[in-house]
């Protein structure tokens, strides 16, 4: 027997060195145009991962299963690529141009960073490392507005206010942000879970998730940022704190403005939960505390000109941009083969409309308690990406996260899935390849349907707390 879990033991420590070196690979010597290599190095990670991601506690993740484990190892895993250059996505560098102005007392959301050159002596403002932060960026984020909501600019000031001056350092002061909340999603998502009387271990769908570490930690997205004021907002709710949930679901919009989807589906929640009589104050709590905090943190940037500049940026994602589309795609090949030219100024906002108006739907069916909090916030989201006309990957972990609290595994799935929209980078320019685009979202919505039309009469999770699990 000893010499069974002695090998076992070898086993696993083979593994998570095997671990260590593909993810040091991939941040430090790969780039988003080896497809092939970029492919088999993402399938790689995930093939070394499983024994965390499975939630089973037989076999090699009987050695696994205590959370401090778990906790190391992701820790570890992160920190490998706290010095690597960002080698999948541009964002990052937009980030740091937003906040060394932020940090200067300049509104990001006045100039786009073409136009800030010409006046940037006028102002009296130092933009440290500015002609190669402007040629990483790209084009297309230099000859736009900012869209990046304002908690999510006070962290990008925050290299700026240290007054860090190698620009990798600047960026590994992002990425100890992000790994800092990556663990409170661990710590927060753990009690979620046990609060629902779920396995524990499921958050390691998302904390050992090799999209999430790459994504997140490796090119500084802020999804798990916003994660974990949305894991805060749903312990406080459940634990009927509703104005203190409203400010932490306030922030996570703060951060990125996914969370104002939410919204339709805690109010009905919040009415659910209560007799007609009752319903008042809550409600009343958990709203007053959304629109003063969002109040607080967006109208101090509020102008005629800022939200002008505002609204055209945010607009393009819904009648210019267009990447690794599903339903969008579709439609954009019938307008053709009808009018000739691209509908998109016309079919992405029709696309926006239909996803809210089948929020509200599901909104409606929480209040009736035909289906639980969890499960309908996740698929909302789910509905709100194939409506879209630009998915990256990253937008998938918010999905990913909300999964961990329901019996769905399609959030797993499309955290592999996604990632093959990164073959479009393999071409000059980029070009998507329709193969690997079919491939992504054929199995994502064949699983999806499989998976509806097979599931049960959704169970009623109590909207009390389980005994002798009080938040913490």
């Amino acid at each position: 027997m000893q010499a069974l879990a002695h090998k076992k033991s070898i086993a696993v420590g083979g593994m998570f060195l095997l671990l260590c070196l593909g993810y040091c690979g991939f941040g430090y010597f790969l780039s988003r145009n080896q497809t092939t290599l970029l492919l088999l190095s993402f399938s790689g990670l995930w093939l070394f991962s499983w024994p965390w991601l499975r939630t089973k506690t037989t076999g090699y993740l009987a050695l696994t299963k205590a959370w401090k484990s778990d906790l190391l190892t992701g820790i570890i895993l992160r920190i490998l690529l706290l010095f690597s250059w960002p080698n999948l996505s541009q964002d990052v560098y937009r980030f740091l141009w937003d906040g060394a102005l932020f940090a200067q007392g300049i509104s990001p959301y006045l100039y786009t960073p073409e136009a800030l050159v010409g006046v940037q002596d006028l102002l009296n403002i130092t933009l440290p490392d500015r002609d190669q932060i402007l040629r990483l960026m790209g084009s297309l984020s230099a000859g736009n507005f900012s869209n990046y909501p304002p908690i999510k600019q006070l962290i990008f000031a925050l290299p700026q206010w240290l007054n860090i001056q190698e620009l990798l350092y600047r960026i590994s002061i992002l990425r100890f942000v992000i790994i800092l909340c990556d663990v409170g999603v661990f710590f927060f998502g753990r009690r979620l879970l046990l609060t629902l009387g779920l396995n524990q271990k499921k958050i390691n769908w998302y904390y050992l998730n090799p999209l999430v570490i790459l994504e997140l930690t490796g090119n500084c997205h802020f999804e798990g940022i916003m994660a974990l004021s949305l894991l805060g907002g749903l312990l406080l709710l459940i634990n009927k704190k509703y104005l203190i949930s409203g400010i932490f679901f306030a922030i996570g919009v703060g951060i990125k403005l996914i969370p104002l989807m939410f919204i339709p589906l805690v109010l009905a929640f919040i009415a659910r939960q209560l007799s007609h009589g009752n319903r008042v104050i809550p409600l009343l709590k958990f709203s007053i505390a959304i629109i003063a905090t969002l109040g607080i943190i967006f109208v101090p940037f509020v102008t005629s000109e800022t939200a002008a500049h505002y609204q055209a940026t945010t607009g393009l994602w819904f009648t210019k941009f267009e990447f690794n589309a599903s339903l969008y795609y579709i439609l954009r090949w019938i307008g053709f083969q009808y009018k000739g030219y691209n509908l998109i100024a016309q079919i992405g906002p029709a696309l926006s409309l239909l996803s809210l108006m089948i929020i509200l739907y599901l909104a409606y069916r929480v209040f009736e308690k035909k289906t639980d909090l969890w499960t309908t916030m996740m698929w909302s989201l789910i509905v709100y990406l194939l409506c879209a006309t630009t998915v990256h990957p990253w937008y998938w972990i918010t999905v990913l996260v909300l999964s961990v609290f329901t019996e769905s595994r399609i959030g797993i799935l499309g955290s592999f899935l996604m990632f093959l929209s990164y073959t479009a980078y393999g071409q000059d320019p980029v070009q998507e390849q329709t193969i690997w685009l079919f491939a992504e979202y054929l199995l994502l919505i064949a699983y999806g349907l499989w998976e509806v039309s097979n599931s049960k009469a959704p169970k009623q999770i109590s909207d009390a707390i389980p005994s002798g699990n009080k938040l913490l």
